[in-house]
């Protein structure tokens, strides 16, 4: 007997991570899936299904079935908001003008270390039900606005309450390599090993992180600092992650695929002789539509990312500087943005986005894989990304458990 069976109009998924040229989404019309302990045991046609056992059969006959949605960038774990930098955008100050007039990273960060880790908690698990509002079952988050030992030490643990509380998979990244606190009396170098190196240390050593993120980039972290992070972390047993590559070429996108990285983020200003090299070394490369639209920035032209075999995933970039919590709003504008088509946004936003967080039976709905699914009132897939507003959801589960039903 099965513990479920969940049926819909129309079932649609990818086959699994695919470069961007080869994203195909696979149709099934009158289509029911299957799962014990969580995994998913058979999917087929509702008639050759509606005649086995299950313990409870959940109809969703008029409903589109996806796999659950994933987020594969996130920085939701922080205290205050930036809205008063929307003015000083449209007085075209960019981010470093912002930052001078007490905006930007290290205002975040203020307000962040003074919030204590319960009312951080509880902003975290709110950003998280709005995201998971969308269909979202998986979604990583990184710490990155303590840069202190003791304030990312402060972070980590209140993503390790987060994670042990939340219906949807948590994936966890320290960032304290996020920007170079100019507070900090030990200069660059003591910053990096008494602050980065630590917390990389700490976090493998009590299993409070999955990854090490590096913000690799001028004014930020070098090529041969982080280098130097992301070599130490590895020898430690964490996985690697790069911003790589945001405003300027900074050489981050080949320093992923040199290290084995399992994903690049960013990535607007990378060369494609770095993109194809990424591509070689199987380094997924995660791009963030809505960035573009609060930085009111012309996103990349998407034609540099196709015909090179490289698997291309979309994540949300929620930030206090770009509160986007939907993953449907996402590929929207992956699409009509970036002239994404609809299949390669939903390859990116399930199973290349697991891809990016090295998740291999994650973000399809085929046999063996996780029982992650979501159920849209919408038509299609086509229907779901041109919805902008109030998420369609109907239903989500994260291993066969529910996570949002109507």
């Amino acid at each position: 007997m099965f513990d479920a069976i969940v049926r819909a109009n129309l079932l649609v998924t990818p086959e699994g991570p695919c470069s961007l040229e080869n994203c195909r989404a696979k149709e099934t019309r009158s289509a029911a899936v299957a799962i014990s302990r969580g995994r998913i045991e058979r999917v087929d046609e509702w008639d050759r299904i509606k005649a086995l056992d299950a313990k409870v059969v959940l109809d969703y006959s008029d409903y589109l079935m996806t796999p659950g949605l994933v987020d594969a960038h996130t920085h939701l774990i922080y205290s205050g908001n930036r809205g008063r930098e929307l003015k000083w955008k449209l007085e075209g100050l960019d981010y470093k003008e912002i930052a001078e007039r007490g905006g930007g990273i290290f205002s975040t960060t203020r307000s962040t270390r003074e919030a204590d880790a319960s009312a951080l908690l509880e902003l975290a698990r709110k950003r998280c039900t709005s995201s998971m509002a969308s269909g979202v079952t998986t979604l990583e988050v990184k710490t990155g606005y303590g840069l202190t030992y003791q304030d990312e030490v402060k972070l980590l643990y209140v993503l390790s309450v987060l994670k042990s509380s939340l219906r949807a998979r948590l994936v966890r990244s320290v960032l304290a390599a996020h920007a170079m606190p100019p507070e900090f009396p030990g200069g660059r170098e003591g910053y990096i090993h008494s602050v980065v190196m630590k917390l990389s240390e700490y976090a493998a050593k009590t299993g409070l992180a999955e990854f090490v993120d590096v913000f690799c980039e001028p004014g930020y972290f070098s090529i041969s600092e982080t280098r130097n992070i992301l070599s130490h972390a590895s020898k430690l047993g964490l996985g690697l992650k790069v911003h790589a590559d945001e405003f300027v070429r900074s050489g981050g996108a080949g320093l992923a695929a040199e290290l084995g990285a399992t994903s690049a983020d960013h990535l607007g200003k990378a060369s494609r002789s770095d993109l194809e090299l990424m591509a070689r070394k199987g380094v997924t490369a995660v791009l963030l539509p809505m960035l573009f639209h609060y930085a009111m920035l012309d996103p990349p032209n998407l034609e540099k990312y196709r015909g090179i075999g490289l698997r291309v995933a979309l994540a949300s970039d929620f930030n206090p500087n770009s509160p986007n919590d939907s993953m449907i709003v996402t590929m929207n504008h992956a699409c009509y943005n970036m002239r994404m088509l609809p299949d390669e946004a939903l390859c990116g936003a399930t199973t290349n986005a697991a891809s990016a967080l090295g998740l291999h039976d994650v973000g399809a709905i085929r046999t063996g894989w996780r029982a992650d699914l979501a159920v849209f009132d919408v038509d299609d897939q086509n229907d779901l990304i041109t919805r902008c507003g109030r998420s369609p959801l109907v239903f989500s589960m994260c291993e066969g458990l529910p996570i949002l039903r109507e």
